[in-house]
Formats: C-alpha cells, structure tokens, sequence
C-alpha cells in the first residue's frame, strides 16, 4: 500500500497521461486519417495531372530528365511504368508499396491510394494515377519523402489536444480516491465544531490522509472525553458548593429559632464551622490544582532529602494517626533528589492522609523508599478498606469518590489524588496504584533519580 500522497498523486497523475495518450492514438486516427488523406490525394492529383500535361509534350530523351528535376525540387519518389513493367525511377524511396494489380487497375484508369502506417501521416501514402501520352498509357505511382508540416502540426495538436482532454478527465476521476477523505474530514471538522464528537473515519489507508483521519478521529474522542469532564465537573463544583452551602444555611436557620439551649447552640456552630472550613479547603484545593494547570506555578526544584521530608510528614500528622492509634512502620533509607519541596510535601501529605482516612483503628501504614534503574519509588501501604477494581481507573479524576459517603464524614473533596498526580508530572515521574477492597492500598510515586 502506498504510504505518501505525493507518490500517490504522482502515479495518479502518470497513469492518466498515460490513458489519455494511449486514447488519443486511435481517436486522432478515426477523426483526421480520411480528411488528411482525401488532402493530400487531391493534391497529388492536380500535381499528377500537371506532370501529364507537361510530359505528353515532351519528347521521349526529354522525359527522364524532366521527372528527375521534378523529384528534387518537389520532394517526392516517382515511379513510372508501362505495359512492360518499370519504366523510370526517381527519388530515395525504393519500393512504391504498389501490387501489380495496383498497377494494372492504374492503367485502367482507376486512382490507387495505400497507406502503410497507422497513424494518417503524409508520407505514409503511395498514390497511383494513369500517365497518358500521345504513344501509350502509363502509370504514374507519387510518394512524399516529407511530410507536409501543416498536416503533421494538425495531427501532432489535435492528437495533444485530446491526450490532455481525456488525461485530465481521468485525473479528475482518479483524484476522487484522494479527494473523497479529504471531504469526509470537512465534514467532520464541521461536528466536531458544532459539538458533535461522535464521528468515524475511515483510516484505512496509510498514506498522510489516513494518518491525519486517525489522528483527528483520536482528537475527537478526546475532545469528547474532555468535554464528558468538563460537565463532570460543573456538576461536581455545583455540589460540592451546594451541600456545605445548604447546611450553613439550615443550621443558620436553627440558630435564629428561640429556645435553644446553649449545647444544641454549640454543635450547631460547631457544624456551620466544620461546612466552612471544608468549603475553605474545596476552594484552596481548586485553586492549588488550577495554578498546577495552568503552568505559571512557581515551580523551583531544589536538593530535597525524601528521608527527612517523608518523617516530617509523619510527625506532622500524629494528632490524626495517633488518635485512631494506627502503627506506623517507615523504610527511608537515606535518600536526596532534585525536587520542589513544598510541592513534594503536599503530595506525601494528601497520599498519607488518604492512608489515615481509610484505615480502620488499629491498622497499619508503612512508608518505604526504594531505589533503583535511575528512578527513586515512594511506597505507601495501608491496611485499609481498599477500593473496588471498577473505580481503579477513575481515582485520579477530579472530584471522583469511590466512597462518596466516607468521603463526606472524612471531609474529602476528591481533588487530593489529582493533586498528587499533577504534581508529580511536573517532576517528570508518574504514580502507580494496587488497590483491592477490603484488602488494603498501595501508592507508588515514582521520580527521576538525581
């Protein structure tokens, strides 16, 4: 299968020259050899007649030199016999082409033209006329050593004429197979501008069209994924704004009813307090996460060592571990890379808090480093509630729960792990995730090694 459209093009338009001369040789032939050919034998017929006239008034020592002098100027190869057979020859040609029976009808009387080629060129014609003088009948055979340039110009236009009529018709036809995705992808343009991304393609050929029908058709679905986020996550942001709005508000209300006593009063702040620092951290998240995104974030990697960083995390965060009285088990070997360290710090940081969250009392967490094939590996392992494998794929998204719930009591928002991810992209590294339910979590942070 041809894999360039130039070369496609190329043998496209080889093949309809090609077409449009092999048509044109019979086409020309049908059209100009009877005109060509009555041209000429007309011609030579009024020639013929001069010479008869003329040569009947010569005397017989006169003839020879006479039909000689009439070849040279003239062109032409000239034969003339008698009864007898073969009487005067002038000119280069050496054979007239002429049967005896041609000769015999020309005594006669009768015209004889023959042609010897396919093409209705001039000097492929042999013409016969009868040669009368005052002592015998003759026969008088003319054929052109040249071709007359008018005629060969008529034929030479008419036949490139009608090669580059037909080769252009083809190569218009031809073109259809190159033209036909190039359609089809205006077509799709105009969904895909419209909004529309469900579009198919056909990407069959290799050349720059298919790849460019693949490609765009990957643009497409993307284009729909994307746009499957996007409303994902207006309504997510709509919710997530509106469930700690609507219980400020009700809480606000019961607040303003008479008779509460002071303890009902207190947890009732003590919830509005709650809905607004999680609406606190929803925006300072989303905010973070749309700084990351937009790649204007001050990004200023430094020597960081993990080993420290990864402890200071875990004595950050005892009031939380500590309190569900977790067992924590760390691996940090002595370990330095070129990082940003606060954006690091909140990585770990939203990892290990997922690890508290969803670990039951009494569980465990370890915190391994590992090294090795230029790249340094964070481990974190809970024993916590796990996740189902149908949302294994989703847990980066945005605003993605698995347990949305759990998520609420623990004051998630689901913008941690996309954090997480988008952030160690930044460094140039990538996170893996074992998870199963009921069976505990692991997340591997992977980064380039110094």
């Amino acid at each position: 299968m041809i894999k360039s459209i130039n070369l496609k093009i190329l043998l496209i338009f080889i093949v309809a020259l090609a077409v449009g001369f092999g048509l044109s040789i019979p086409i020309t032939a049908y059209l100009l050899q009877n005109p060509i050919t009555q041209s000429i034998r007309n011609e030579y017929a009024m020639r013929s007649g001069l010479i008869a006239d003329v040569y009947s008034r010569l005397a017989p020592t006169e003839r020879g030199p006479y039909l000689k002098q009439l070849s040279e100027k003239q062109k032409v190869s000239l034969w003339v016999y008698d009864r007898n057979g073969l009487r005067y020859v002038y000119g280069h040609a050496s054979n007239p082409n002429l049967t005896g029976e041609d000769i015999n009808l020309v005594q006669e009387g009768v015209e004889v033209v023959r042609r010897t080629s396919v093409l209705p060129m001039p000097t492929s014609l042999y013409m016969g006329f009868p040669l009368q003088t005052a002592d015998e009948q003759l026969t008088l055979v003319i054929h052109p050593e040249s071709a007359n340039m008018d005629f060969v110009f008529t034929i030479m236009g008419t036949f490139i004429l009608i090669a580059l009529t037909i080769g252009s018709f083809k190569f218009v036809l031809f073109t259809r197979v190159v033209v036909k995705p190039l359609k089809a992808l205006t077509a799709a343009t105009k969904k895909v501008a419209k909004g529309d991304y469900n579009i198919a393609l056909q990407t069959k050929s290799k050349d720059e069209l298919g790849v460019l029908s693949e490609q765009f058709q990957q643009m497409a679905h993307e284009l729909s994924q994307i746009e499957r986020m996007r409303q994902e996550f207006v309504s997510n942001v709509s919710h997530e704004l509106q469930t700690p709005l609507a219980s400020i508000s009700g809480f606000v209300s019961i607040l303003q009813k008479d008779g509460l006593d002071e303890a009902e009063q207190l947890r009732c702040l003590n919830i509005i307090r709650n809905e607004s620092m999680r609406l606190s951290r929803l925006s300072e998240n989303m905010l973070r996460l749309a700084t990351i995104d937009s790649n204007h974030y001050p990004f200023h990697p430094a020597l960081v060592r993990l080993d420290r960083q990864l402890r200071r995390i875990v004595v950050a965060t005892e009031p939380q571990w500590a309190a569900k009285r977790l067992n924590i088990h760390l691996e940090l070997p002595k370990t330095a890379i070129h990082a940003d360290e606060d954006l690091l710090s909140q990585v770990w940081l939203n990892i290990f808090s997922n690890s508290i969250k969803f670990t039951p009392e009494g569980g465990d967490i370890s915190i391994e480093l590992q090294s090795g094939h230029g790249e340094i590996g964070v481990v974190f392992r809970d024993t916590g509630i796990g996740i189902a494998e149908e949302d294994r794929k989703r847990v980066f998204e945005r605003f993605y729960m698995a347990d949305k719930s759990h998520n609420r009591e623990a004051g998630g928002s689901g913008l941690g792990l996309a954090i997480v991810k988008r952030v160690v992209e930044l460094h140039d590294g990538w996170v893996e995730i074992d998870i199963a339910a009921g069976k505990g979590t692991a997340v591997t942070v992977f980064l380039p090694a110094m």
